[in-house]
């Protein structure tokens, strides 16, 4: 679809659609299979890394066939390029993906207002952080998106995901879901902003830390992003061509999304909380300076989002985005000085990807998953980090556990 098309009015009318494939699979398993079979399907695509089949009912196995159709027909050479950006560049994309994509999707108002619904997020902060950057590195990395790759895998089980809670949003009757204000949950344009955070913001992100890319570095990552479009769900319309088209959507979203809500403010709060787990104690600042130093660019078209979402101000650790993002700039001194920057910067973004590697997701979820072979390649290392992410994780586990034995007379049922 033309750029030029996405207008207001069409935005508008995205708003009211879902997504009719998923939508049915969940809609039958609740008919036929009642609350019991849902929760067998949530917890079966949670807890297994691998194809599920033996667990899962024909039509869930006809909805992963036909939702991977598409997958044989990708560019492997274009595939390849994205996936060597990542090889290059993951610790910093993860890092990106916590401290810009995350809080910058809880500013858009009427979005954010399904993930405040799934209240577990709030009780478990890190949980949105696990399952965005797994969904990354499962794309990401070579292999992942051949046709029963982990990454379309793991696509696949989100846009199921996405449905269970649209279904459960939908039909609670004790928390109505104002659909003529909010637009349906999980609507189309809340997916294709959703899928913008993942390519457009993660380039942008890039940039601000004075990552050069190429342009055909830029457009080869946007098309693992398209191909993952496709798969969650995405309206084709809505899938830009090129950057510059990435780059067009995002902005029309933002403007049209991005305002002051209470919840988003809480999310925040709470994604600040959980960053700060996986950063050493003297670094404990650093999540609050990353986000501003993120959400206070001009990019935000002279909008302060850091502030929006009353993010607290930062301490002696906004030093550091602002001396990777100087000594990036200063190639007029003797030697290469960018080589300073970038090891400063892979210091930081490999700690947080160290302690990522070491929290525990409450015993409920795979471990967190990095491929050997980019273990190797960021040189992580999970020995220094240990007590601090464990003391975190202990403290955080004993909160769920009183959190659960608190809510055990309430029997509204919760999608695992």
């Amino acid at each position: 679809m033309a750029p030029g098309l996405w207008t207001h009015d069409f935005m508008d009318e995205l708003r009211t659609k879902m997504d009719p494939l998923a939508d049915a699979v969940i809609e039958r398993l609740f008919t036929e299979g009642k609350v019991d079979g849902v929760n067998q399907l949530m917890r079966t695509l949670v807890e297994n890394d691998d194809l599920p089949s033996a667990r899962l009912p024909p039509y869930v196995m006809e909805y992963l066939a036909h939702t991977q159709a598409s997958v044989p027909r990708l560019d492997p050479e274009k595939l390849r390029q994205g996936q060597e950006l990542f090889e290059l560049f993951g610790p910093e994309v993860m890092m990106i993906l916590g401290f810009y994509s995350l809080p910058a999707s809880y500013a858009a108002r009427k979005g954010v207002q399904v993930l405040y619904r799934t209240g577990f997020l709030q009780k478990r902060p890190i949980r949105r952080v696990f399952e965005t950057a797994q969904m990354v590195v499962d794309v990401m990395t070579e292999g992942g998106m051949e046709p029963d790759g982990r990454g379309v895998r793991t696509t696949q089980k989100v846009r199921l995901m996405h449905a269970a809670i649209r279904y459960m949003i939908r039909h609670d009757p004790r928390h109505p879901w104002d659909a003529r204000e909010l637009g349906q949950p999980i609507n189309q344009e809340d997916l294709a902003g959703t899928l913008m955070t993942f390519s457009y913001v993660v380039l942008e992100g890039m940039k601000a830390l004075h990552i050069e890319l190429t342009p055909a570095q830029q457009e080869a990552w946007l098309y693992a992003w398209r191909a993952v479009g496709r798969i969650i769900g995405v309206d084709e319309r809505l899938i830009p061509a090129n950057v510059d088209e990435a780059r067009e959507l995002t902005y029309l979203i933002r403007q049209r999304q991005v305002a002051f809500s209470q919840e988003g403010v809480a999310m925040t709060a709470a994604l600040v909380e959980g960053m700060q787990g996986l950063t050493p104690d003297l670094l404990d600042g650093l999540p609050v300076s990353m986000i501003h130093f993120f959400l206070d660019q001009d990019q935000w078209q002279g909008m302060n989002v850091a502030d929006l979402l009353q993010v607290p101000k930062p301490d002696w650790t906004a030093i550091i985005p602002q001396a990777i993002k100087g000594l990036s700039a200063l190639t007029d001194w003797v030697g290469d000085n960018t080589f300073v920057a970038a090891k400063l910067l892979r210091f930081i973004s490999k700690d947080i990807v160290e302690g990522m590697l070491l929290v525990e997701r409450g015993g409920q979820r795979t471990p967190f998953y990095i491929p050997d072979h980019l273990q190797d390649r960021w040189r992580l290392e999970q020995g220094p980090r240990a007590a601090n992410a464990r003391r975190r994780s202990e403290a955080e586990a004993r909160n769920l556990a009183a959190a659960a034995q608190a809510g055990r007379s309430d029997s509204h049922t919760k999608v695992a």
